[in-house]
């Protein structure tokens, strides 16, 4: 329903565009003869432009069989437009959705290689990660993070996470040293994804609703690329590796700050390793050479650095953190 005061500014549209349209006038100018104000004679601009009977750069008229003209070329494109969409989606759902569905009714393996398939990897993650509908689950050993791969990474959780999706991810305790990655993971845990570490992570994986899932081809070499696993019966299977992992991993916050591998010296790493067999610091001074007093320091300084409460936990935190490898 139109109202009154809609009702006037088409009027006004109307008195100004007849005037211009007679005499020539630009807007300006025929609203200083009809003596309407700048906010009438904006509205009526807007009016004017939006049914394309205002040429913006020169604020004349257009002629309306003209502006009525492109009015309908345009109308047809976007019908037309409609139509192609219709088209592709009809094509879409009868030859190739069949397909898809099919392919998770036996298991179906592809594999990609380090090299070339790379980049199509990358593709297949971010395509099973936007079709994920429950959760995904990621489980990743050691590796070089780069922050550009940690932001891939943290824009697609992102998106999953908005539509509702659980996200789980599980690294490598000792990456915990690496203050980037370190970084990444609050930031992933601040936007509701759940990140646990644990001192053993069996192999690199993704697990998508636990139908799909991705796994390092050789767990031991990162360049052997990736498998790629459609099958319910395996996905779950893999699923159910990593949920025992989660269950005997640890939250961020349960793990100490790590400090930078550079100022854990080998003198630091002996007396790490004596304080998780329970040694004293008298003995642990006789075996290195050093004085008791150099020793209680560096007691003091680990037992700070890992947040440890007792001697014997901060040797056994060092080696949950794989300090003493």
């Amino acid at each position: 329903m139109i109202n009154p005061a809609q009702r006037g500014d088409d009027q006004l549209a109307r008195r100004l565009y007849a005037r211009m349209h007679e005499r020539g006038e630009s807007l300006d100018e025929a609203a200083a003869g009809l003596q309407v104000t700048a906010t009438e004679a904006n509205e009526a601009r807007d009016q004017l432009l939006r049914l394309g009977l205002l040429n913006p750069s020169t604020q004349t008229t257009v002629d309306a069989g003209a502006a009525l003209a492109r009015s309908l070329r345009e109308t047809h494109r976007v019908v037309d437009h409609l139509v192609e969409q219709q088209v592709r989606a009809a094509s879409l759902a009868r030859d190739y959705l069949s397909i898809a569905r099919q392919g998770h009714s036996d298991v179906r393996v592809e594999y990609f290689d380090h090299g070339d398939s790379r980049p199509m990897l990358q593709q297949r993650i971010d395509e099973l990660a936007d079709l994920a509908r429950h959760e995904t689950l990621a489980m990743h050993p050691v590796a070089n993070w780069t922050r550009e791969s940690l932001e891939i990474g943290t824009a697609r959780n992102k998106r999953v996470i908005t539509r509702g999706v659980r996200v789980r991810t599980l690294h490598a305790q000792t990456m915990m040293s690496d203050p980037l990655l370190r970084e990444y993971l609050r930031a992933r845990a601040e936007d509701g994804g759940e990140v646990r570490v644990a001192p053993v992570i069996p192999t690199r994986m993704l697990v998508y609703d636990r139908q799909i899932a991705i796994v390092q081809a050789d767990p031991d070499d990162l360049q052997a690329g990736a498998v790629l696993i459609h099958g319910q019966s395996l996905a779950r299977s893999l699923a159910a590796i990593f949920d025992y992992c989660w269950m005997t991993a640890s939250e961020l916050r349960d793990v100490p700050r790590s400090a930078d591998g550079a100022l854990r010296t080998e003198q630091q790493r002996a007396v790490l390793r004596a304080l998780a067999t329970g040694a004293k610091d008298d003995a642990i001074a006789r075996s290195l050479g050093v004085s008791t007093r150099t020793v209680t320091r560096l007691v003091g300084e680990l037992t700070a650095m890992l947040g440890a409460e007792s001697r014997f936990q901060a040797g056994v935190r060092a080696a949950k953190l794989g300090w003493l490898d």
